[in-house]
């Protein structure tokens, strides 16, 4: 978050911000281009009262490696200045979030709940820290969230094309379908590969035709290459890959990758026990054996950040208004990282008297770790969840 008195605005926006200014202005082709970011970020920085930590040769850039397609909302956003172009876009999501999970909320529980569960579920989900940080570093994982949303909604009325329309929008950050799309081969699910197909390539074809095969090539060795590119912080995330990362940087080993292969392969074969058997299409069963394999992808994924995890948010709600999942672990999911947060700024304040470096350091790397621990909480609790079903095997419906 870059704060300088009443000028700030999220980490992340000012990426987005940056090719969306670069698309406007070059094409979209060009916002693969690491010295078109570098220019055009350090200049909105400067513009921001940010002089003194603008050194070219020292400043590490934001990229935004997606596919064309998702750009486009950032191509008209960047057209204002970027400190209200963020406030526009928080104001937008928060505004779009609340809608939706309103929305999502009436159209999955047709028998209706009390008005003060409905109010106290939604505000449990608004005030978790997944939205606080999607929120606060002006991230776009509210339109995964949505997707999920309308993924269980279709697949609840039975209609696996939609759905699978719906589950193409996660080419956003494709990294979440690392477990879903293969398990759906193997299960066969052709309709509802056949509607992600559908998306896929639609929004291929949409930022092939945005940034041509040369774009999609910048884009290409975006992601591997990532000299001179800011961190994307991995001893922060919460995934495997943050467990090895923290122990090897503490032990000055590389043990710690050994730990993290053993917690992806362990975490693989409980997914493969999860999908053993096969609950009917769109069933309350199906839905909990997605919310467990989407939380178990978080876990696996090699790029996992907190914010990501707004995708188990429309899950959660549908388990909750169907008594799937015991509420005080949703409220666990949805409160343990602010509040140990918040926790940790006081002691930092009255403790250690001052927010020094050494201490401060500590607390993404804390939440991090609640972050896998909570989820994991969550995929355990679908195992159980499954355990208690009982074993009928039936086809696969999609």
């Amino acid at each position: 978050l870059w704060s300088l008195g009443s000028r700030t605005v999220g980490g992340d926006f000012l990426g987005y911000w940056s090719v969306g200014k670069i698309a406007d202005q070059k094409g979209f082709s060009e916002t693969y281009t690491l010295e078109n970011l570098r220019i055009t970020q350090l200049e909105a920085l400067e513009r921001l009262g940010y002089s003194e930590i603008t050194d070219e040769s020292s400043y590490s850039i934001m990229p935004v490696p997606y596919l064309s397609f998702f750009l486009l909302p950032f191509k008209y956003l960047s057209r204002i200045e970027l400190i209200y172009s963020y406030w526009t876009w928080t104001l937008l999501n928060l505004a779009i979030l609340i809608g939706y999970l309103v929305f999502f909320l009436r159209k999955t529980n047709p028998e209706g709940t009390s008005k003060i569960f409905d109010l106290r579920l939604i505000i449990l989900m608004l005030i978790s820290w997944p939205v606080l940080i999607n929120i606060i570093e002006g991230q776009v994982t509210v339109f995964l969230l949505v997707c999920a949303g309308e993924f269980i909604r279709y697949s609840v009325a039975k209609k696996p094309l939609l759905a699978g329309i719906w589950l193409g929008g996660m080419l956003l950050k494709p990294q979440l379908l690392f477990l879903v799309i293969p398990i759906f081969l193997i299960k066969r699910n052709w309709k509802l590969l056949g509607g992600f197909c559908i998306a896929s390539g639609m929004i291929l074809l949409t930022s092939v035709s945005l940034s041509g095969f040369t774009g999609f090539i910048g884009l290409l060795n975006l992601w591997m290459n990532e000299s001179g590119i800011v961190s994307s912080a991995p001893r922060a995330m919460m995934n495997w890959r943050m467990i090895g990362a923290n122990i090897n940087a503490f032990m000055n080993t590389s043990l710690g990758w050994v730990i993290t292969g053993l917690g992806m392969v362990l975490t693989i074969l409980a997914v493969y026990v999860l999908i053993r058997r096969n609950p009917n299409f769109g069933s309350p069963a199906w839905v909990m054996t997605m919310l467990g394999i989407f939380s178990a992808t978080l876990a696996i994924t090699w790029h996992s950040h907190a914010h990501m995890a707004m995708i188990l948010i429309p899950f959660l709600i549908y388990a909750s208004i169907h008594k799937l999942l015991p509420e005080k672990i949703i409220f666990l999911w949805a409160t343990t990282s602010q509040v140990t947060y918040i926790g940790l700024i006081i002691i930092n304040l009255f403790v250690f008297s001052l927010m020094t470096i050494a201490n401060t350091n500590c607390i993404p790397k804390v939440i991090g770790f609640l972050g896998l621990i909570t989820n994991l909480i969550i995929f355990i609790s679908t195992l159980k969840y499954k355990e208690s079903q009982p074993e009928t095997l039936v086809e696969c419906a999609g």
